[in-house]
């Protein structure tokens, strides 16, 4: 096996004195970037926030620069078009590594319960099985789940360190075609997918996946579910086609975000393989 391509994101979610900083790291074969907001813990409102660019293929691109036009939104779930707007002069991925941040703080909020206005725990755990209800695997089949979320979540001691989450996608070549791996381990979940393309690097010919580590025993069942996308055009694929076959709300969203940064990865670097692979031709090997 050839490694082609290699990304890595750290994202992760610190307590400061009266803030909260949620940043996320990319480091990949082409790139390098830092996305940093600070957020009051009380409401999720962005009171700062600054993306820096260490490493890129891309000369324009400005090192360091701070974003007030993100001030003020809250970071929270329904900020993705704010998001979008705020930052439509910039790359795509400034979009996404940004909203890795609100992500990283919607899961660090099990941690800020007095702080979000929650009296306890317990009343937590109830706003979310009626606010996310049918959304995932674990919240579509509450009657089956044998461990609440905080009881899942009391396991860990966060200190100032609320939340930390690691991503892992590369795009590889092999002698049947080219290979998506990826796989995620943060403070709550562990899971990894692997999708054999054809030579083309376009059509599926495999894919499988496994949850390692998960809230409850309903969790890792999700994963059956990457086996579906064989057949299909990950280039072409709309978003509600992949998620559908993952299983919507009956699946992992973790996975089916997972499968959705790798097809972006094979959209964002095809070309540029085929065109290295057509100058250099390199022979293939296991």
């Amino acid at each position: 096996m050839i490694p082609l391509v290699h990304q890595k994101r750290l994202s992760s979610v610190h307590r400061l004195d009266d803030l909260l900083l949620s940043q996320t790291n990319q480091c990949a074969t082409g790139n390098e970037m830092l996305a940093q907001l600070w957020v009051k813990p009380r409401s999720f409102e962005i009171v700062k926030a600054r993306w820096e660019v260490n490493r890129s293929q891309d000369p324009t691109l400005p090192a360091l620069i701070e974003l007030p036009l993100l001030k003020g939104i809250i970071a929270y779930f329904g900020c993705g078009k704010s998001f979008s707007r705020a930052l439509t002069p910039y790359p795509p991925v400034a979009t996404e590594l940004f909203l890795e941040n609100v992500r990283a703080l919607i899961q660090a909020e099990s941690y800020l319960i007095s702080e979000r206005g929650f009296p306890s725990i317990e009343d937590y755990v109830e706003y979310w099985k009626d606010f996310y209800l049918g959304s995932c695997r674990y919240y579509s089949n509450l009657e089956a789940v044998q461990r609440s979320w905080g009881e899942y979540v009391s396991g860990r001691k966060p200190g100032t360190n609320l939340f930390n989450r690691f991503k892992t996608l590369s795009i590889n070549r092999c002698n049947k075609g080219l290979q998506l791996r990826a796989s995620m381990t943060d403070s709550f979940h562990e899971m990894a997918l692997t999708i054999e393309l054809d030579p083309a690097g376009e059509t599926v010919r495999e894919a499988t996946g496994t949850v390692i580590r998960a809230p409850d025993m309903v969790c890792p069942d999700a994963a059956t579910f990457v086996e579906r996308l064989k057949g299909i055009n990950l280039l072409t694929a709309e978003r509600t086609e992949i998620e559908r076959l993952l299983g919507a709300g009956d699946g992992c969203v973790h996975l089916i975000e997972l499968v959705f940064e790798s097809a972006a990865l094979l959209r964002d670097n095809l070309s540029g393989i085929r065109h290295m692979e057509k100058h250099l031709d390199r022979p293939t090997e296991n």
